[in-house]
């Protein structure tokens, strides 16, 4: 090769690094202008749906689970709003009667005297009254992730308040219990256990929360669309009746640390919640994955 060569191999490697990052811009470009018609075109389909189901349909036709006496069972002081607010909102404003099992203090930190008197003060503002409200105070049952609680213990508390209360629809958590706390998920064990046990009474329909996978979880009501397509029970609160849900939980003020702080801001079950309904199938269905 002669020296004279290597001018034009310099060139040459010169234009095509020119025409690369030419290239390159121009594929970013277009992608990024893609992306952003599939967020606006998204957009507009959620506020669509809001306007059409959230918040022009009567109050009272929204969602409606046809329930006379609604039984919701949760693990700590704070699930009641943080994952069930809209439902249990709704639900009272239906006018159904609406009855809370809390089946711990939520004394992790040391706080159970000062959760129990949050969970009356956020119900109060939700809509369900004081006598309504039923808090286990059980050491078998501490507030702990990394403790199993007693399935049996679970289930003959919750059968016994579907019993005493004659409650025709139980609400709880799936077996993901949203978060993966292991507390919430004990509360799914135990109703599955009522239904393998044959116990649970023929008049009662089940339905569970949705556990949904960290996008979705985080999306607020921008996942009102898959909500609609993925879910047949669906309860969606407008801005105004959502900010209600906000300020019953703010009454959990000794939970109120800045991570829960964005939590309000940006979690779906704020505003939305989906319910399936469940039977003696679909446990065994789950119970047969979890082996």
């Amino acid at each position: 090769m002669l020296l004279t060569d290597f001018p034009y191999d310099l060139e040459f490697l010169y234009n095509f690094y020119l025409k690369f990052v030419a290239e390159s811009l121009l594929y970013f470009r277009n992608f990024a202008l893609y992306i952003c018609l599939w967020v606006l075109w998204y957009l507009l389909v959620c506020c669509v749906v809001y306007r059409r189901y959230a918040r022009r349909l009567p109050t009272r036709t929204r969602g409606a689970l046809g329930a006379r006496r609604v039984l919701v069972v949760i693990a700590h002081p704070d699930d009641e709003c943080m994952f069930f607010g809209p439902t249990i909102f709704r639900l009272c404003e239906q006018g159904t009667d609406v009855h809370i099992l809390c089946l711990s203090t939520g004394n992790y930190e040391g706080k159970g005297n000062i959760r129990r008197k949050e969970l009356w003060d956020a119900c109060h503002i939700l809509g369900v009254p004081d006598e309504n409200i039923c808090i286990i105070s059980d050491t078998r049952l501490q507030d702990n992730p990394k403790i199993n609680w007693p399935v049996p213990v679970v289930a003959k508390l919750i059968h016994h308040q579907i019993e005493a209360l004659d409650i025709d629809t139980l609400v709880t958590f799936d077996r993901g219990g949203v978060s993966s706390h292991a507390n919430h998920s004990a509360v799914f064990y135990a109703v599955a256990y009522i239904f393998v046990e044959k116990i649970m009474p023929t008049r009662c329909a089940v339905y569970t929360l949705d556990s949904v996978n960290i996008l979705r979880k985080y999306l607020g009501f921008l996942d009102l669309p898959l909500s609609f397509v993925l879910s047949s029970k669906r309860y969606f609160l407008r801005w105004t009746e959502s900010r209600r849900v906000v300020r019953a939980m703010k009454r959990h003020r000794s939970q109120m640390i800045w991570f829960r702080y964005l939590y309000v801001m940006f979690s779906r079950y704020m505003v939305i919640n989906t319910l399936r309904r469940i039977s003696l199938a679909d446990i065994e269905l789950e119970l047969e994955v979890d082996d």
